[in-house]
């Protein structure tokens, strides 16, 4: 593998403990994320909306075996300093052997902001996130820390402004977390905020999932309304069961059941066709399955083309492997299928510092991956892409 240059496609920061009293306009401080003790005694961060604090015990886990991760109980001091500080992750990506890390909002924090009901708030926290990413946590070396640009809700015209923004600034791309305008589905008014991507020549990545500022209310407020109805006395921070531990790492496959209609409300709506300069990254969804999906949206193309008045000129397909690419971490069954994936749209990736992350074995992982491939292909597979696609100095 020394022959190849490695970018990681997919990395996050960990919120510093000062971020909000540093970063975010005074007048909304008391409105911040609160940094709270979990059920065990370890660090957790409050966020709008959630019955009971998030640990950042999955959050902060570069390096610890399997058998010693831990939901709760895990405080800062027992994080690793790359989890939150750029110097630091710089050292971790020398022992990691990664040249380059793009960089990704933590998105239960992005979460807390977006599903505001005062726009104003909603800006304050997403330029307060962005402008300590590219001012403090990348300044250790912009080249090989690169950041991308969380997007509003409030929106089509703030996003176009914050995306603008980004490109005269260090941003390499943008992360959007809902669709463009604002609604619960791709509408014509998204049409705009493509226009402006393609203009400014900015990849949009989707990390997992788009949800709705409506829809993240929707759920604050059915939070709140579960919070009532519990009897007095109840706790505010329960432990969690074995049943709900299950149940979360079950969620985990969740991203199988959303990541699909993204993709067909992007081609069959005919972004793609009307800008084809456009590109979209898809973050944390692997590889493997997509053969099979392309398969079944071309299937669905040719069947219902001369009815459905769908407005593309090309199969499905066409439009994945021109204007779209997605990330992997442990993905063998899509390394064998790279030809049906496409080798130019899969991006190696390490999800540090959460739990998905094998540091500081990346580069023993990739080997045991896709040492066996073609050396052109590894090279594409693991940075050659993500260089050209974020347009990385290398």
């Amino acid at each position: 593998m020394g022959e190849n240059r490695i970018v990681d496609g997919d990395t996050h920061v960990l919120e510093p403990v000062g971020i909000w009293e540093a970063w975010l306009p005074a007048r909304f401080k008391d409105r911040a994320p609160k940094l709270v003790k979990d059920a065990d005694g370890g660090d957790a961060w409050q966020f709008a909306g959630a019955p009971n604090p998030d640990p950042i015990g999955l959050v902060a886990t570069p390096g610890k075996p399997y058998d010693e991760l831990r939901w709760t109980g895990v405080t800062y001091d027992e994080a690793r300093p790359g989890c939150y500080d750029g110097a630091a992750r710089l050292a971790d990506m020398d022992a990691d052997g990664v040249d380059a890390a793009v960089l990704f909002a933590p998105q239960r924090t992005i979460g807390h902001f977006l599903g505001d009901e005062d726009d104003d708030f909603v800006h304050a926290g997403v330029e307060a996130y962005n402008s300590f990413l590219a001012e403090q946590f990348c300044a250790p070396d912009p080249k090989r820390l690169v950041p991308l640009a969380q997007m509003p809700s409030t929106g089509v015209d703030s996003c176009i402004d914050t995306l603008r923004k980004a490109r005269a600034g260090s941003f390499k791309g943008v992360v959007i977390s809902c669709w463009p305008s604002g609604g619960d589905s791709i509408s014509d008014a998204d049409d705009a905020f493509w226009s402006a991507a393609c203009d400014e020549g900015m990849p949009v990545c989707i990390h997992i999932n788009l949800i709705s500022r409506r829809a993240r209310q929707a759920q604050r407020r059915a939070a709140a309304e579960r919070r009532s109805s519990q009897p007095a006395g109840g706790s505010a921070q329960r432990r969690r069961s074995s049943n709900s531990n299950a149940k979360a790492v079950a969620g985990l496959g969740g991203v199988f059941s959303v990541v699909p209609a993204i993709i067909g409300q992007l081609i069959f709506t005919g972004v793609f066709e009307r800008f084809p300069e456009l590109h979209v990254n898809l973050i944390e969804t692997g590889v493997g399955w997509i053969p099979h999906f392309l398969e079944q949206l071309d299937d669905r193309y040719w069947r219902n083309r001369s009815w459905g008045e769908i407005p593309i000129t090309q199969a499905p397909s066409f439009y994945w492997r021109r204007n779209m690419a997605a990330t992997f971490m442990r993905d063998r069954s899509g390394i064998e299928l790279r030809h049906s994936v496409g080798v130019e749209n899969m991006m190696w990736s390490s999800d540090y510092p959460h739990h998905g992350n094998d540091w500081p074995y990346s580069r023993k992982i990739i080997e045991e991956m896709i040492g066996h491939i073609p050396a052109a292909e590894r090279a594409s597979i693991v940075g050659g892409n993500a260089s050209r696609i974020y347009s990385l100095e290398t």
